[in-house]
């Protein structure tokens, strides 16, 4: 059986994404700070439908506002039932881990136009090994931030991510991050370089994302130094940092794996119209 989920199922939501925490993350810190109710107007909040098999939730199946699919199950039999909610859904991302996702996307790939399909590694940091780089300072960012930072994060999401993006979307997500997810930017002699956020976060990690470098700025440390700079306040938390990356970005890969980083899944990110 599926149904659409509501607030009054928060504490069998919670129970299911504690037995399923690394692949759940961005469903858990998006419940804990914005409910499970959508509200429209905020990027974070989505319908979750739930897979009941028997009395027990097996599965959910999100649509954020922002755009992103982020399913997970417990049990194949979801599978043919998300798929079939997916088909008339519009959704700009579907990402997870890849022997959840990947199942359901040869479900509806043909009837979605697909405009990219990553392959990523999750990773975990059990052994932290940090890299400091002289002469730069980190700048915490928050929601009251000026256009100078609007600007930086702006361009960072187009060219960086190849993501459309405008100025109040920046604001609304800035405004919109938890206590927990912080944003960081490295600057050099004044000038912003590069930055990192905690894009999310469980009882027990917290996920970096969001690295970018500006072009003119890459090969001098400056991702390695911000992953580095995230990864002690996280660990100073009492938190493990995790983070996905494309496996082709061979740069990135060696940066993360330099700090401790280790391949925990394959996971995908694939792009649909």
């Amino acid at each position: 059986m599926i149904r659409l989920l509501t607030q009054d199922d928060k504490k069998i939501i919670l129970e299911y994404l504690q037995r399923n925490e690394i692949e759940t993350s961005f469903l858990y810190a998006n419940i804990i700070e914005f409910g499970v109710d959508n509200i429209q107007d905020i990027r974070r909040c989505a319908d979750y439908y739930g897979f009941f098999n028997g009395e027990g939730l097996k599965g959910i199946l999100p649509f954020y506002n922002l755009g992103s699919c982020i399913p997970h199950y417990e049990h194949t039999a979801a599978v043919p039932l998300f798929a079939e909610i997916m088909k008339d859904r519009k959704f700009e991302f579907l990402l997870g881990m890849e022997n959840v996702v990947k199942p359901l996307y040869e479900e509806i790939k043909d009837y979605k136009e697909i405009n990219g399909y990553d392959e990523s590694s999750y990773f975990t940091n059990r052994n932290f090994k940090p890299f400091i780089l002289g002469g730069v300072d980190f700048i915490n960012v928050d929601g009251v931030s000026g256009e100078d930072v609007v600007d930086f994060i702006l361009d960072g999401r187009i060219n960086g991510f190849n993501q459309f993006s405008t100025r109040e979307d920046i604001r609304k997500t800035l405004i919109q991050r938890g206590e927990e997810e912080e944003f960081i930017i490295v600057e050099k002699d004044g000038k912003m370089v590069a930055q990192a956020c905690v894009q999310t976060y469980t009882p027990q990690i917290n996920q970096i994302g969001g690295v970018y470098t500006i072009k003119e700025e890459r090969g001098k440390g400056y991702c390695k130094a911000i992953v580095s700079e995230m990864c002690s306040r996280i660990i100073a938390k009492g938190k493990m940092p995790t983070l996905s990356v494309k496996k082709n970005n061979i740069p990135a890969v060696k940066a993360y794996t330099a700090l401790g980083f280790q391949h925990y899944d394959d996971y995908l990110i694939i792009r649909c119209k």
